[in-house]
């Protein structure tokens, strides 16, 4: 090795450093000509060799690998990396029972070493010693706090082997905590959950990582719930949602009331999160329309959730009422206050008992959960005397794709066309007042774009 006084050590330092970028970039080439160039400078030169081992052994040249690995050890036996390349490329060969000893030299080494600590629990797990696999993995866990998703997921897997379950449930959570993404840890943990009949936590698990993933590995982690709870109705929403073909009239009651009862409590945060509008939007349409309001009307809040509309409504109100699917959000609607009755309930169902019972019918972001729109405002036109009004929110639907003028969308949302709001508030009996192009919210850096829809049930 060039000496410090050397006129070539910084160059060779150069080198070599171009080397390991090359190599943790994946360009191999790049990093073999720098090191060439090092070792005809220095042919025993230990991270030369080392690294070259190291570009061998990632294109499968195991045996050559191995050589250079070994003849840099012989220059640097103190040097932990080297060792552990060593077992890296002795596991790939199945050589389990050499590996382990490597892996345990570089940690003599280096106590800290994150990834020799995982290669070791790897050997130790082929060679059937798990109990001894969990404990390294245990002291990986310990040396990297942050970012270790697959650490923990590695350790709850071998203790899920072992039939230590709830140390497994434990490991996953942690790592998920740590990496709420990490899909591997998600799947096991969904499996192991409802292996111990823990249905429900299996299906929030999933259903949360749905939910929040947009991108290719959605539909595999979709499929891996569906296989293992064929019948759920969130999994079958969601698949049906993702595949765009064959999209019911209107999510199933049991998938809303899944869906609002489980973000009940974060819900008006989330909401805040995202900028959300719609009862602002309708509150200006309200009082464009009936000035301050004089607490003469009958309201309904239709499809209330937490009761964000009430204070909007309540001035306008001489009764107001709220009705939603989900017991969960009525709650949270009753702990708001401001409502005179609240009553769980499906929506079409509800109006359609309730004929001529109110003088203003609002829903915000309620109708996003329905195709087909034909029913539910029929149903909100009987309900509403002669001059009432309703109001609503929906999401559009753009472009010629939108079939028969709604789509369902891969949120798990429905959108709808100007043209088929059109006809459907015609057809149920309503006049369009004004029909208003909004932005509802914000998903990213994307505003979601829909409607605020002023419609009226002609007088007498």
């Amino acid at each position: 090795r060039a000496s410090p006084q050397d006129p070539r050590s910084g160059l060779l330092a150069g080198l070599l450093t171009r080397a390991a970028l090359g190599l943790q970039q994946g360009d191999q080439g790049e990093a073999e000509g720098f090191c060439r160039r090092v070792l005809e400078m220095q042919p025993e030169h230990a991270e030369a060799l080392k690294i070259l081992g190291v570009i061998q052994q990632r294109r499968g040249q195991f045996a050559h690998a191995e050589r250079l690995i070994r003849q840099a050890l012989l220059g640097a036996p103190d040097c932990a990396s080297a060792h552990t390349a060593l077992a890296e490329v002795l596991m790939g060969q199945g050589r389990y029972e050499e590996a382990a000893p490597a892996y345990r030299q570089a940690l003599r080494l280096q106590p800290r070493d994150t990834m020799a600590y995982v290669g070791l629990g790897a050997a130790l797990e082929h060679l059937g010693n798990l109990p001894e696999a969990a404990d390294t993995y245990q002291q990986a866990v310990q040396w990297r706090s942050e970012g270790n998703g697959q650490v923990h997921f590695l350790l709850g897997e071998v203790l899920t082997r072992q039939g230590r379950f709830e140390e497994a449930v434990h490991a996953y959570r942690t790592g998920l905590d740590r990496d709420p993404d990490h899909l591997d840890s998600i799947r096991a943990l969904g499996t192991l959950m409802h292996r111990l009949g823990r249905v429900a936590e299996a299906q929030a698990l999933f259903g949360d990582a749905v939910f929040r993933m947009d991108r290719a590995d959605t539909l595999p982690l979709l499929e891996h719930w569906l296989g293992l709870m064929p019948d759920d109705p969130v999994a079958n929403h969601r698949w049906t949602a993702w595949l765009g073909q064959e999209a019911p009239a209107r999510a199933c009651d049991a998938y809303v009331t899944w869906l609002f009862d489980h973000y009940a409590d974060r819900f008006d945060d989330h909401l805040r999160q995202l900028g959300y509008r719609a009862p602002t939007l309708i509150a200006a349409r309200l009082t464009a329309l009936l000035g301050e309001g004089r607490g003469q009307l009958d309201v309904l809040d239709a499809g209330c959730g937490t009761g964000l509309c009430g204070p909007i409504l309540r001035p306008h109100a001489r009764r107001l009422t709220g009705v939603d699917l989900s017991p969960r959000m009525i709650d949270r609607a009753r702990e708001q206050g401001g409502y005179d009755e609240l009553v769980v309930d499906e929506l079409t169902a509800f109006l359609e008992g309730h004929r001529l019972a109110f003088d203003l019918v609002v829903s915000a972001d309620t109708l996003v959960y329905f195709g087909e729109l034909d029913a539910v405002l029929t149903a909100a036109a009987h309900a509403l005397r002669p001059g009432g009004h309703l109001a609503f929110t929906v999401e559009e639907a753009e472009g010629t794709e939108a079939a028969h003028y709604h789509r369902l969308n891969r949120s798990g949302r429905y959108s709808h066309t100007a043209e088929y709001l059109d006809r459907a508030l015609a057809g149920a009996g309503l006049s369009v007042e004004t029909m208003e192009p909004v932005t509802l919210r914000q998903e990213g850096e994307e505003g979601v774009r829909g409607f605020v829809v002023l419609a009226r049930r002609p007088a007498l």
